[in-house]
């Protein structure tokens, strides 16, 4: 886009669901062509680039990622698969968003704007494609140790706020191990359904968390009541505690 004669600069918009009015994407960043690059950074780990960091216009964006290649894993899947990641890029544009919410299931979508010609009292503005539209569930990396694992809501009540849609339930194991297996038995010790813990399920980047659908190992639902939950690290580390769930 930035080779257009009319491009201007680029707009990130964001719909949260369960916090946001369902289907809008509300402005979340603007980078207009004329802002001044600074070389502030908020954070020297890569990859940022701190030669590159613009704090004009709305959020914070920098442009060129270094070093994306780390204890060999890459922080910034781009170009996503099958293509290789980027070690370096000076190319790469990346919206830093301060304020996602751990859990809540985000789209996001890019648009270019044209800051020379108006319509309705606003820039003129590319339409969101909706092919393009990345969908991310903001939450902690995994964690090294089973002392801050917990299940998120407890007591989960009817439906939480960042359940994927009506009817399509979740309760969220957190600070988890990489590759660990959580198994969920009821009060009487009957095993309810084992899983095991990706830490590359996320678009975001890797993850600790692995969300539970509250429904057993032949896809019934489960019904309310106390549940008791067995996490083993990959090590054979184990920890247990319990969860409500009020239907």
């Amino acid at each position: 886009m930035e080779s257009d004669s009319v491009w201007m600069g680029y707009r990130v918009r964001r719909n949260i669901n369960g916090i946001t009015a369902r289907d809008s994407m509300q402005l979340v960043g603007e980078y207009k062509a004329k802002d001044t690059v600074t070389s502030a950074c908020l954070s020297t780990q890569a990859p940022c680039d701190p030669s590159q960091f613009v704090f004009y216009g709305r959020g914070l964006f920098f442009k060129g990622f270094r070093n994306n290649f780390s204890n060999g894993k890459y922080i910034i899947n781009y170009p996503p698969p099958p293509a290789t990641p980027a070690v370096d890029c000076d190319s790469c544009w990346v919206f830093a968003d301060q304020a996602n919410l751990s859990g809540f299931t985000s789209q996001y979508a890019v648009t270019s704007i044209d800051t020379v010609r108006t319509a309705a009292s606003d820039f003129v503005e590319s339409a969101i494609d909706s092919s393009e539209i990345v969908t991310v569930e903001p939450s902690s990396p995994p964690a090294s140790n089973l002392e801050r694992v917990a299940v998120v809501p407890n007591p989960y009540r009817g439906s939480a706020e960042w359940d994927p849609g009506p009817g399509q339930s979740r309760v969220h194991f957190i600070h988890l191990p990489a590759r660990s297996t959580v198994r969920i038995y009821t009060s009487n010790g009957e095993l309810v359904r084992e899983l095991v813990q990706d830490p590359s399920a996320n678009q975001g980047g890797e993850t600790g968390e692995l969300a539970w659908d509250l429904k057993n190992g032949q896809g019934r639902n489960v019904v309310s009541g106390i549940y008791i939950y067995q996490v083993e690290s990959p090590q054979g580390h184990n920890i247990k505690g319990h969860f409500v769930i009020i239907r």
